[in-house]
């Protein structure tokens, strides 16, 4: 059994949005889809798009691009939209679970490791910076600026904690936050946050990779 795009597009709209029709519109719009447009290819009786299409139109139901083969061949088509968007709850409460896991305080457990800065003459290490940056100024979760570096969160952490050293991408980040070109100017101040407080602008600094 193969299903059409159009059909498709219908059970996965009806499946999201049910009857409202008006917030439906309002999405597309977000996506720069013109509704018209959309609606057209729910009339469509063919059972392919260019792939590029059939992409943006699964990433606009926030599916995984790859549903769309399952869709086509599924037996019976609104149960696997149906457990696709299931998946899809699971994922986004597991992620915000996930956010929210408590890590131990980087702070304490690199004390007790009692780990050397890089440079002798150094009152804080890279990972000090780091954690700082991350507790003071951004104030965000462990996972969310692991995330953001691509690093599983324990990796991230043990950087925090200087159980691993900081990497070169991390390093050019802090060099950007703090600009300076030189980061002795914070890892040899007495006064980390007064050091900080005169470099940072209040800039957003986790714009997109």
């Amino acid at each position: 059994m193969r299903h059409t795009i159009g059909e498709i597009l219908q059970t996965i709209r009806h499946c999201c949005y049910q009857d409202d029709l008006r917030g439906f519109k309002h999405d597309l719009m977000m996506f720069a889809i013109p509704d018209w447009y959309y609606f057209n290819l729910e009339k469509s009786q063919a059972y392919y798009l260019p792939t590029e299409k059939e992409d943006l139109l699964m990433r606009f139901f926030a599916l995984e691009p790859a549903r769309m083969a399952q869709f086509r061949t599924a037996d019976d088509l609104p149960q696997a939209v149906n457990e696709a968007l299931l998946d899809l709850v699971k994922k986004h409460a597991w992620e915000f679970r996930r956010m929210g896991l408590p890590w131990p305080d980087s702070a304490q457990v690199a004390k007790r490791l009692g780990k050397q800065p890089e440079d002798p003459t150094a009152t804080f290490r890279y990972a000090d910076l780091l954690r700082f940056l991350r507790v003071t100024i951004l104030q965000k979760p462990v996972v969310l600026l692991a995330d953001y570096f691509g690093l599983p969160p324990l990796i991230y952490w043990q950087m925090e904690t200087a159980q691993v050293p900081v990497n070169a991408e991390i390093i050019a980040w802090l060099k950007e936050v703090l600009n300076t070109d030189d980061l002795r100017r914070y890892t040899h101040a007495t006064d980390l946050k007064t050091a900080v407080d005169q470099a940072y602008d209040g800039g957003f600094v986790l714009e997109e990779p």
